[in-house]
Order: C-alpha cells, then structure tokens, then sequence
C-alpha cells in the first residue's frame, strides 16, 4: 500500500510539475506561437512553443499573481495563475488590421518598396528589462535583388533604461561589451526564402514545414481568416547553440522569428504584404569560467503603417539621408508623441507591466 500511495502522489506531482497551458486563436483554433508570459513586476516568465504550449512549472508563483499574455497578433489577455491553473486553456482574439491596401496596376515600373511603421524593443538582463523603446522608421526594401541591402530611416524614438539593470550588466560582463538599443535588422525577402543551408520547406498538406534533419522549426500557412503567418526557430526544439568570444560565453535557446501577412503566395511571400515581424532571442551570457549564465534575452517588433513604392531615381535623392546600421544614440528624439496613433492602426497595447516601470524603474533618456 504504502509503495501505491508513493507512485499516485509521484504521477500527480509529476503531471502538475509538466500540465500546459494551451493558447489558441479563438476564432480558428489553431495554436498560436511565439506567445510571451510576464509578470507583474515586468519579467519575462515564459514563451509559448511551436504548439502554443507552456509549461506550468515556469509559473511558480502566489495564485493571486497576475500574468499578461502579449502577442503580435492578438489583444493583450490578462489573468491570474491561479485561473491559468484551472482554465488551461486560452483563446486570443485577433487584432484587427488597419492598413490601406495600394493598388498599383504595374509593380515591375518600381524598384523600391518603402515600408513605414511603428517598432517596439524591449531587452531584458536578468529577467529585469534593462532597455524599453520605440519609434517610427522607415524602411527602403529593394523589390529586383533579393539579396540587396535594405536601408531606413529612424523618424522619431524613445528611449527608456533601468540604471540598475545596466550596472548589473557592466558588473558581470565588464565595459568591454555594451549592447546598446538597435532597430530590427530587415531583409528584401521572407525568412522562408532565406532559410540557412542546413533548414529546407517542406509540403505539409496546405502548409510547408521548416525542418532540419527529422525536426520540424517551424512553418509558412494560411490561417481561416486569409492571413498568412510564418514561424522559424533557428533553434530546434530540445538544443541550445554555443558561442565563444574571449571571455564571453553564450547559450541561445530560442531564435525565433515570426513575420504575419495579409494573403499572399505562400512560396514567396510578398514584402508590401507584410503587417508585421517579430524577433525574439532567449539565452544567457557569462564571462570567465567561475561566473554563472544569467538570462539575457531580446524582443524586437515591426508593425507596418504605410507602403509605398518608388523608382530608383526616387531613392537616388534620399539615400544620402538614408543608414543600414542599426544602433540607435543612447538619448530620445521625437517631435511628436508617436504612440498615441497606435490604436488607428490596430497595434497592440503596450504591455502595461512595463508601463507601469516608465518614470519609475524605466528613466527616459533625454
């Protein structure tokens, strides 16, 4: 008897420690991907899998506690963990999309497409977030070569730091490596048409699947509602990639990008369809042999307000005024509080946890 009690209460402690929150579309009921947890004190706890899945255990905290789920796709859902707990299941409501569609009888007469919109970047050290900001930038994407370098414009931006969250970070990683604000490098063509050598597509019904080897990294579908969405994880599941640099060293264990169209051709996807596009790195970093690895992870997000095209004569005269790098100054400029048109073009509600950090934990640099 006393062996039987031990196995029941080793099984149920064992599908408590692995039961899984599931989070879906709540029109479709497909999984939704690339779904971040946090706290309310503005911790990233967890990120949800290829299956919209995550594990309960990372959510080891009061059942009062209050949790926000925030994806690029979807309205912000809020709720306690003791909720969480029992419900196991959410639905997400699909954020409408507020962009004006450009009908142009003869693309071939351009050479550039301009995409402007709004970018949001949190990094986080130490599961604190060290640097919040946003701004609006426009990219100039070359529509003939496909592996032609994309330039931009920063317009306006803002720029928010914890001061203790840097100084933790120069205390572990010293002043030799920084790791200043940057905007999302952006590329003339998909992920899916610029997969890495080892990565291929592969038909899977109505939808392709990235695979590696036997392991499935992601995939390109159209969704019921018509969209079309892309998911890639440089990272197959259950593997971590290791970097080396002097004394620096790396563990990634997520590499995720994701990208949301309206409908186009699922083998090459349109850029003047893109709506949006996601990064989002998970790992951590150390320095020396003694040291531990402490988390250190980055969010990176683009939401398409306006397109345009251009000839290359039309960028011939900007492109002076014009960058491919990606660092922004450490100091805000903006001449208009850009933000507040968020909801005219259906973005996503800041995450209100790390609002909240803003004048407080998160200083404005000016």
């Amino acid at each position: 008897m006393p062996k039987i009690l031990f196995l029941l209460s080793f099984f149920f402690s064992c599908n408590i420690l692995f039961a899984q929150i599931r989070i879906i579309d709540s029109l479709s009921g497909e999984p939704v991907p690339l779904v971040n947890i946090y706290t309310e004190d503005g911790t990233l706890l967890g990120v949800a899998d290829t299956k919209g899945e995550i594990a309960l255990d990372s959510l080891r905290k009061n059942a009062n506690s209050v949790l926000i789920l925030q994806h690029i796709s979807y309205n912000n859902y809020q709720e306690t963990i003791g909720s969480l707990r029992k419900e196991k299941l959410v639905k997400l409501i699909p954020r409408s999309i507020k962009i004006d569609e450009i009908a142009i009888a003869d693309k071939s007469k351009y050479d550039y497409l301009i995409l402007k919109g709004y970018f949001r970047n949190t990094t986080f050290f130490n599961k604190r977030a060290r640097y919040f900001y946003d701004g609006i930038i426009a990219y100039y994407i070359p529509l003939k070569d496909k592996k032609g370098k994309v330039y931009h414009r920063v317009l306006d931006y803002r720029i928010f730091e914890d001061s203790l969250t840097t100084r933790n970070f120069k205390e572990v990683m010293g002043n030799f490596w920084s790791w200043n604000p940057h905007v999302m490098r952006m590329k003339a063509q998909s992920v899916v048409n610029d997969l890495p050598s080892k990565f291929v597509l592969v038909q899977d019904k109505e939808r392709k699947l990235i695979r590696t080897g036997n392991l499935n990294t992601g995939y390109i579908q159209k969704t019921t509602r018509g969209d079309v969405q892309v998911y890639f994880d440089i990272i197959p599941p259950n593997s971590q990639k290791e970097v080396s640099f002097f004394k620096l060293k790396g563990q990634q264990y997520t590499g995720v990008t994701m990208e949301n169209y309206t409908e186009t051709n699922l083998d090459k996807p349109e850029p003047s369809k893109l709506v949006s596009k996601v990064m989002m790195n998970v790992g951590a970093i150390k320095r020396g042999r003694k040291s531990e690895f402490v988390p250190f992870d980055f969010l990176s997000e683009f939401y398409t307000q306006e397109r345009k095209f251009i000839t290359k004569e039309e960028f011939k005269s900007v492109k002076k005024e014009l960058t491919s790098g990606i660092w922004l100054d450490l100091k805000s400029r903006y001449a208009n509080k850009f933000w507040l048109d968020n909801p005219k073009f259906g973005i996503p509600q800041l995450n209100p946890f790390i609002e909240k950090k803003f004048g407080k934990e998160l200083l404005e640099l000016k």
